[in-house]
């Protein structure tokens, strides 16, 4: 007689679960390489790409005291900062237990501080073709990517009872880092989007290391009414970034943030803005459901 092997009930789904982190995560990856891509072949390697990349830029400003505010936040970024942020937020994680968590935390802010570094000063503007001027290199943004990829991480390694609260927050540090060196004039909009590209990446790869350090949890979209639940938790989600991205456009406005007087000088300011509020969105969005899926 032939024994048959019965597999483990819990089993199957957590290979399943396994199997669909790491296509995500994979994928994912693909994705922000292809938005690199793209992004410098229009706006670094054409005239027109460049020149409305430019444009973009100063169509939006102010009076002095929004350059002010402005400048006097973004220029608390330096690298010793960004290494006590990345020790406290791995602290916060081993507080929790959570190895991965830390680990993750630290190869997300190191490794997108780094490659885009690297990627800014040693490779973009050194290709042939690249179409250089006096505020070059400037993609991706430095400071975007600071204040984006450590309030990535602070969103991963807090654990699920703060996610609520600090999603807002964490989106309004991306999006002031992001928009306010576009309204600041210290980045175009095309390399604010390049360094969310960069993050979202490298919080992708972070995902990963938690994963293989065996730091993930059980798919909480798993179950019965699970279509249900994630259309009502992506709402949330949502509405909680929003809510983030609103709070920092309305403290611009109110420091006196405005487009240029002419209707075309105004649409392209409008264009820059809508287009990092989005792309600000989608990275804190995904990262917020996939940490809430497998992390917590």
């Amino acid at each position: 007689m032939d024994v048959v092997t019965a597999q483990p009930t819990g089993q199957r789904p957590a290979v399943r679960q396994t199997v669909t982190l790491w296509r995500s995560l994979v994928a994912v990856v693909v994705v922000c390489a292809l938005v690199l891509v793209a992004l410098v072949t229009v706006l670094v390697y054409t005239r027109t790409g460049a020149r409305y990349d430019h444009r973009m830029e100063w169509a939006l400003g102010g009076p002095p005291w929004l350059f002010y505010n402005i400048e006097s936040r973004l220029q608390q970024v330096s690298v010793l900062r960004v290494g006590i942020a990345g020790v406290l937020l791995a602290l916060v994680a081993l507080g929790r237990r959570r190895v991965g968590l830390a680990a993750g935390a630290l190869v997300l802010i190191g490794g997108a501080t780094v490659t885009t570094q690297v990627l800014k000063n040693e490779f973009i503007y050194r290709l042939p073709g690249a179409i250089v001027d006096d505020n070059l290199p400037s993609m991706p943004s430095g400071h975007a990517t600071v204040g984006v990829s450590i309030s990535l991480a602070l969103l991963i390694v807090l654990p699920a009872s703060w996610q609520r609260s600090s999603l807002p927050v964490c989106t309004a540090v991306g999006y002031f880092f992001g928009v306010g060196t576009v309204i600041g004039h210290w980045h175009r909009p095309g390399d604010v989007l390049a360094a969310l590209a960069v993050c979202l990446g490298w919080t992708a790869v972070a995902f990963a290391v938690v994963a293989a350090l065996g730091g993930t949890r059980r798919d909480r979209s798993i179950s019965d009414s699970a279509s249900a639940r994630m259309q009502r938790s992506l709402a949330q989600t949502l509405r909680s970034a929003t809510a983030g991205v609103a709070f920092v456009s309305l403290l611009l406005l109110a420091w006196g943030a405005q487009t240029a007087p002419n209707w075309r000088a105004a649409i392209l300011g409008f264009a820059a803005v809508i287009a990092v509020a989005v792309g600000t969105l989608v990275v804190y969005v995904w990262v917020a459901r996939t940490a809430d899926r497998f992390l917590r």
